[in-house]
């Protein structure tokens, strides 16, 4: 059983998310997923259904937002995946800055080199931390 089902959050440009998280999550072997005209999933697809993230868009201008919910989607969320190789760090850390991430940490060891920890970070379009990285010591 997984730790959770899923994690859902909101984005004020759906089209701007979804052109970010189509562009880097394969380097990772992760699928998107446009389950909707308002939505889409990122998930391990059919070898991994859950758990996913779910990505809404914003009501659009006169429509109103669900009772409770914030004005400001994201609240900067920190997300991180699991990477198979420091190749795929890599090619993650590429493909997220071709996709309209900004750099926050290029590729590198995080903390001691001999701890094996090799991540990058990077945030989204939405100001959200995405985190991957890969241990040496467990791959």
């Amino acid at each position: 059983m997984s730790l959770f089902d899923h994690i859902g959050f909101h984005t004020p440009d759906l089209d701007r998310s979804l052109a970010f998280f189509a562009g880097c999550m394969p380097t990772l072997e992760l699928e998107v997923i446009r389950n909707a005209d308002a939505s889409f999933f990122v998930s391990g697809g059919e070898r991994a259904p859950v758990p996913f993230i779910w990505i809404a868009g914003m009501p659009q201008s006169g429509e109103a937002l669900p009772a409770g919910a914030p004005e400001k989607p994201g609240n900067h969320l920190h997300l991180m995946f699991t990477a198979l190789s420091r190749d795929a760090v890599e090619a993650f850390h590429q493909a997220a800055l071709a996709s309209g991430g900004i750099d926050s940490e290029p590729p590198g060891y995080q903390g001691p080199e001999e701890m094996g920890y090799y991540a990058t970070l990077v945030f989204d379009p939405d100001g959200n931390t995405i985190e991957v990285g890969f241990r040496e010591i467990w791959g």
